[in-house]
């Protein structure tokens, strides 16, 4: 069985470039990963959706492989801390984010996404509510999408 449709999507809506901070992020003050980290990734892939890692400090490859994360990730970049749009051809990223987790409000404020607190609770759940937010987000229609001709549409 195929993890996407004909139109390359995944079965349950579009596939979205999801792109993840490191520091008090993923990555917290302790070295610790936040709460669910793993499982939100594995997610995240199941379902069809790009994982890339960026960082305002460089490249960061060896955190995800020493915590195991490595797998999930399809690429890394350095994050622009400014110009958030303007420079992302400089840093060599190929696309515009469809959703961008990160403890900075002004990259989340740039790009849209979760802006999640920089401390974590013990019982931290911040990723749960991120991995929902994106399977609702790749399950609605894009501005592309139309309905089959002679069908119905509910309004109101």
């Amino acid at each position: 069985m195929s993890d996407h449709n004909e139109e390359g999507r995944p079965p349950n809506g579009r596939s979205l470039n999801v792109f993840f901070d490191v520091d008090n992020t993923l990555i917290m003050w302790n070295g610790k990963l936040r709460n669910h980290t793993e499982h939100v990734f594995q997610q995240l892939k199941e379902a069809g959706h790009t994982i890339y890692v960026w960082s305002g400090v460089g490249i960061r490859r060896w955190d995800m492989k020493r915590h195991n994360l490595d797998q999930y990730v399809t690429d890394y970049f350095i994050k622009p801390l400014e110009k958030h749009h303007e420079k992302l051809d400089a840093l060599g990223v190929p696309m515009i984010p469809d959703y961008v987790i990160d403890d900075h409000k002004t990259v989340v404020d740039a790009f849209g996404g979760y802006h999640i607190p920089d401390m974590a609770k013990p019982d931290d759940e911040e990723l749960l509510h991120v991995l929902a937010e994106i399977m609702e987000m790749a399950a609605l229609p894009t501005l592309g999408d139309t309905e089959e001709p002679g069908s119905t549409v509910a309004i109101g």
